[in-house]
């Protein structure tokens, strides 16, 4: 069963045209057989679909060698995209977790962010961590800048001046690739304590990376699950049958109408997908200059307020795409109907997400009836680990075939 649904509004291409079909076909066969531009960038598909049983354990067996150290808070140098792939995973599964507070709790220095702020939180960490329950990680796709790199040395010295010299290293975790473990070179941790990426994982299409893995699975997301939603999805996505490769389906019409509109909207029916709709955004707009269109995202219904006043004003603008859950693994009640009345339901809406699927039909009637905008909703079954993998595939895929659509290099920023 298909782990997400995409519907077309306003704007309905011919996927049965032979010129596209053949158009579609070249591209796939490219891929496959490693002939297109940039072929040498899809290490991060292979890894995915290779991860095995023995890369499983080696990430479990390091994430044990993290957590018996007693941790319970986790300080992770690195950079922007890292941080944005756990914050959207953990957002996705765990947005309504009600065992938060008893998990490990990560702390980032971000090393896109000014030494103010790496100084910020160095002073606070000072103040408020206990040594014993802290372990540190230090990871990257490429290399640190040198100014970060003297950053670490200080945040270290400080620590092992205070906690001894051999138990900091004890504390110390490097993942990366070879080039990160030569620059970090001076932190003498043990081989166990290492944890090498392939060289040939792309960093903005680094969603399965070693530390994203790790991290996600430190905090109870099934990883195993994660990588089979994408595998099972990838046979649809990457296949020449374009009237149910639905990857394929979103890059035609993205790559057609971010020509004829200044705007792309992508809007989120759940809190819980705002982070991962900023990686899709960020992905889009790494390639503005090849369609001079920008990628905006906002949340329906707490931004209806804020932004529904220019998206029915300036309809002619920009088009959207509207994501939304067909259910949700947790649901609230609104009202306490026990305390209404004797048991026989007396609202016709009582769960939050009765609710939310009015709200959905609402905004999809004013945007695409009313406001006349094209519009292109993608319902995913649920917020399981599962459809998160296939959900960063079809992020994925999509992109890049909108990108050999307008005939440029995806990777190529």
């Amino acid at each position: 069963m298909s782990k997400l649904t995409l519907k077309a509004f306003n704007y309905h291409p011919d996927f049965n045209n032979e010129s596209l079909i053949e158009k579609a076909t070249g591209i796939i066969r490219g891929i496959k057989l490693k002939t297109i531009v940039g072929f040498e960038n899809f290490g991060f598909h292979e890894l995915a679909l290779n991860f095995g049983q023995f890369n499983l354990n080696e990430i479990t067996d390091f994430a044990e060698r993290i957590i018996k150290q007693n941790t319970k808070n986790i300080i992770i140098f690195t950079d922007s995209r890292t941080r944005d792939n756990i914050n959207a995973a953990m957002d996705f599964v765990y947005f309504y977790d009600l065992l938060g507070a008893n998990k490990i709790k990560y702390e980032i220095i971000n090393c896109d962010e000014s030494y103010t702020n790496w100084f910020d939180k160095y002073e606070f960490f000072k103040k408020t961590y206990c040594f014993e329950n802290t372990s540190f990680v230090f990871t990257k796709l490429n290399t640190f800048t040198d100014s970060f790199v003297e950053f670490i040395k200080v945040f270290l010295n400080y620590m092992q001046l205070k906690n001894g010299y051999y138990r900091t290293l004890e504390r110390c975790f490097i993942i990366g690739k070879q080039c990160l473990e030569d620059q970090l070179n001076f932190i003498e941790t043990v081989e166990d304590n290492r944890l090498i990426s392939p060289n040939i994982l792309d960093e903005r299409f680094s969603f399965f990376s070693e530390i994203n893995l790790l991290l996600m699975h430190i905090n109870g997301i099934n990883i195993n699950n994660v990588l089979e939603g994408y595998t099972s999805a990838s046979i649809d996505f990457t296949s020449e049958d374009i009237k149910n490769n639905l990857a394929f389906q979103y890059g035609y019409i993205n790559s057609v109408l971010k020509y004829e509109k200044k705007q792309n909207i992508l809007i989120g029916g759940n809190q819980s997908l705002n982070k991962l709709l900023l990686i899709q955004a960020k992905l889009s707009n790494e390639n503005i200059q090849k369609h001079n269109n920008l990628t905006n995202t906002m949340c329906f219904p707490e931004d209806i307020y804020t932004y529904a006043p220019y998206t029915i004003g300036m309809n002619h603008r920009f088009f959207a795409s509207y994501i939304t859950f067909h259910q949700e693994k947790t649901d609230f009640r609104i009202t306490p109907e026990l305390n209404e009345n004797d048991g026989i339901p007396a609202f016709k809406q009582n769960r939050l997400s009765e609710a939310n699927k009015l709200i959905t039909d609402g905004v999809l009637t004013t945007l695409s009836h009313i406001a006349n905008i094209p519009l292109c909703q993608i319902i995913l079954n649920n917020n399981s680990e599962g459809v998160l993998g296939a959900y960063v595939c079809f992020i994925y895929w999509s992109q890049i075939y909108e990108s050999y659509l307008n005939k440029s290099n995806p990777f190529a920023v």
